[in-house]
Parts: structure tokens; C-alpha cells; sequence
């Protein structure tokens, strides 16, 4: 399908590929690992009752570190700064051909997880720090699981190991 024009109040809009976040946001729980997840809701669309890293599509006026830090607030209640970039899947085949940015961060912050405000109506059902040596006992969304233990086996890892 190719990209199309819509027209709204007189102004003409492009209909394309939607752009998409995702933050992995990890934390040091008594010497262990964890990755902030949320369970999504029954007001999503897709993947109810599975687990998934805080993600979203991008606004209008917004940037993508933005979106992300956003996502992040309204789903799970907290606040990362300077997310670091990892990469982009432009894939056609992923995600309903998504173009999905991913960002991570180590959070140091408090434990005061909490369904934020401005995200969708039932879109999280629960939220917690998972130990990554826990994630295979999780059903996940969007390969999640998946891309968690890639970061930790390539970028994440010399981060807290000091490894090359």
C-alpha cells in the first residue's frame, strides 16, 4: 500500500507508517537484574493479559526521547532521563510495519510504580520489576523478551560488567 492523503478543517494529512517507542528500563534489585514491564490491559488493542516494556507511538510536537520518557510516565508512572538510543526495526514485517525506536536507561529512582496519567483508558492492568533471569516464566508482547536478553547480552551488559 502506498502512502495516501486525508483531508481535515481544509488542511491535507499523509497517511504512512507509524512510528513507534520503546523504552527498556533496567534497575539493580539486590544485586539481580530487573526490567520494568507492565501488563497490558483489556483497553489494548492486541497482546491483552501479556507482558510488555513500557511503548507507544509518537505525538504530534514531540521528539522521540520524548515519546519515550512519556510512555514510560504514563504507563508505569515514573520519570528516566536521557534514554539512550539503541536502534531502529523499520522491518515491514514487524509490528503491523511499525517503525519502532528503542531507547534504554538504568533507573535509580524510587520503586513507586503507577499507572500515569494520559495514557489510554484499561491500558495496563499491572505493572513490576521482573528479574531478567525470570523473563522466560512471562508470556510477552512484541518479541519483548526477546529483544531484553539481546541488550543484555550485547550493549547492556559491559555497561554494568565493565565487559568489551
Amino acid at each position: 500500500m502506498k502512502n495516501f492523503p486525508v483531508v481535515k478543517d481544509s488542511k491535507e494529512y499523509w497517511v504512512s507508517r507509524s512510528v513507534a517507542v520503546v523504552g527498556f528500563v533496567f534497575k539493580i534489585i539486590n544485586d539481580d537484574i530487573h526490567i520494568l514491564a507492565n501488563k497490558r490491559g483489556p483497553g489494548t488493542p492486541d497482546f491483552q493479559g501479556c507482558w510488555n516494556c513500557p511503548c507507544g507511538y509518537l505525538d504530534w510536537n514531540e521528539t522521540l526521547e520524548q515519546a519515550v520518557i512519556r510512555e514510560i510516565r504514563e504507563e508505569c508512572g515514573i520519570t528516566i532521563m536521557n534514554p539512550i538510543f539503541i536502534g531502529i526495526d523499520s522491518n515491514p514485517s514487524s509490528n503491523r510495519q511499525n517503525v519502532t525506536v528503542r531507547y534504554y536507561t538504568i533507573y535509580t529512582g524510587t520503586d513507586n510504580l503507577s499507572v500515569g496519567e494520559g495514557g489510554e483508558e484499561n491500558e495496563v492492568s499491572d505493572i513490576k520489576w521482573i528479574n531478567v533471569k525470570d523473563i522466560d516464566n512471562y508470556q510477552w508482547a512484541f518479541n519483548h523478551n526477546e529483544l531484553i536478553k539481546e541488550i543484555l547480552n550485547t550493549t547492556f551488559e559491559s555497561i554494568f560488567y565493565g565487559c568489551d
